[in-house]
């Protein structure tokens, strides 16, 4: 086991009470490894407390189980374990802050040093990649449902296994999984199902997209484009790929903005790094899938300034 591992395992075996947080809009991979992290501590250290903080992703709520609500009074008594964020600011809930004290594991580029103990390996594919080799470093007891939730995090984080750094290792991961018995059809059913008004907002995505002129492709999506659908920020800021791989395109972006005023911005690339401009705008990520928020945007204008800095690294790739 690693030294890093050894020191987090130490610091979970102290505390009687753990919670649990993963990153503001939560993908599969912060919630997979959130859920499948407090089964793996629950099944493991049975007398331990152990919750699960965050909102979101609730068609994955019957399949796998839900977010835990508690009280201020239990983070003050807890370790707060932070998964798959690179910095606390961008952690779901800030009470986080309150915990006695916090750790983290994660893949993501860190933007500034992180005051805790830590695991970061920006190799792996997906945060649950990481809590699959903690825990099989830990000998940890390994049930159906953590396996299938570290399962749905390493499948959406690659990309359904397409993304860098998907290799061999992963998929020897996986395999470890299947022999855990995890079934996957019910899984992909979560993922691939929509509903009529989701596709035709994402239609009208594909109707607005722009290019620049090295091949960025754009879209802005307002608050009214959306609403006239029945559907909420929280559904639809997530659907960068619905403009993504056109053919000679190295880079695109989707720009959804919030009835606030928020709008999330959602990079992606076929190997150009987006993540340095992510972090430009405060945001962070991967070299080719990053994010980043513009917070209390009146109107796109911002995020012209974002795709001209796209421009200029699409316009480097040789």
């Amino acid at each position: 086991m690693n030294k890093a591992f050894k020191e987090l395992l130490k610091v979970i075996k102290k505390y009687d009470v753990i919670t649990i947080y993963g990153h503001i809009n939560p993908d599969g991979d912060s919630f997979g490894s959130g859920l499948a992290l407090r089964e793996l501590l629950k099944t493991n250290f049975p007398d331990k407390k152990v919750y699960t903080i965050g909102a979101g992703l609730t068609q994955f709520y019957n399949r796998f189980g839900k977010y835990d609500e508690v009280s201020d009074d239990i983070i003050k008594q807890s370790l707060a374990i932070v998964l798959d964020c690179s910095e606390v600011e961008r952690v779901s809930d800030q009470r986080v802050r309150l915990a006695k004290q916090i750790v983290k594991f994660d893949h993501h580029i860190e933007n500034g040093p992180f005051f805790g103990i830590k695991y970061v390996d920006e190799n792996a594919v997906a945060c649950c990649q990481i809590m699959l080799e903690f825990a099989l470093a830990c000998k940890f007891k390994i049930t159906k449902l953590a396996a299938e939730l570290m399962y749905l995090g390493i499948c959406t984080d690659s990309g359904r296994f397409r993304y860098a750094p998907t290799n061999a290792h992963t998929h020897r991961l996986i395999a470890t999984l299947f022999d855990l018995g995890i079934e996957t059809k019910s899984i992909f059913d979560i993922l691939y199902i929509s509903d009529e008004a989701f596709v035709k907002y994402q239609a009208l995505l594909v109707s607005r997209f722009k290019r620049t002129e090295h091949n960025v492709i754009y879209c802005f999506a307002d608050f009214p484009d959306y609403d006239q659908f029945g559907l909420k920020f929280e559904q639809i800021s997530k659907n960068v790929n619905v403009i993504g791989n056109i053919r000679g395109c190295p880079i695109w972006v989707l720009f959804t903005r919030s009835k606030e005023g928020n709008i999330r911005v959602e990079f992606r690339s076929n190997g150009a790094n987006v993540q340095e401009v992510a972090v430009k705008y405060g945001g962070g990520g991967h070299k080719c899938a990053a994010g980043a928020r513009l917070i209390d945007q009146k109107d796109f204008s911002l995020c012209m300034k974002v795709v001209e800095d796209l421009d200029k690294v699409a316009a480097g790739i040789k």
